[in-house]
């Protein structure tokens, strides 16, 4: 088994963006002001530079707008959504932090959730292939999972 070094990219970084904009959303750690600014830009840029690299990997990237299209039947969409809707909701989330020191708890529970919800569509993407049958397995999402809880907390202190 030999991944595109793209695909190890976008699932170690993205994983790592993600889980970081978990703990984040849930006030770990408790950072306003500048502090905030940079803990939601090392979770940007790992999160946003891992779902770029995906596109590394892609087929025809060109098509990639149209995968938004097919929520319904494609992972593939719904990692799309979810992420688009963690990475508004936890900007909102960090402007309260940075710009106004306010802690919108609610805002940041739901992008925790969608935080944690790209990690796992982005599993089930590799779940469903029967043509890697490492990845053809119940195990891969919690592995996707943990890897992102774990890296996120690793990233935000909480050891």
């Amino acid at each position: 088994m030999h991944p595109a070094p793209s695909v190890i990219f976008f699932t170690v970084f993205s994983g790592l963006g993600f889980g970081l904009l978990t703990f984040l959303g849930l006030g770990y750690p408790g950072v306003t002001g500048f502090t905030a600014f940079v803990f939601f830009a090392i979770a940007y840029i790992c999160a946003v530079g891992g779902l770029i690299s995906s596109t590394f990997h892609l087929g025809h990237p060109e098509r990639a707008l149209k995968a938004f299209t097919q929520w319904r039947s494609s992972w593939l969409s719904r990692e799309g959504w979810c992420a688009v809707i963690a990475l508004l909701v936890m900007a909102l989330y960090g402007a309260g932090l940075v710009f106004f020191d306010a802690r919108w708890t609610l805002l940041g529970l739901i992008g925790s959730v969608f935080s944690l919800l790209t990690v796992f569509t982005t599993s089930m993407i590799y779940t469903q292939l029967k043509t890697v049958p490492r990845w053809h397995s119940p195990l891969t999402p919690v592995m996707f999972l943990t890897c992102a809880i774990a890296g996120g907390a690793l990233m935000s202190g909480q050891v």
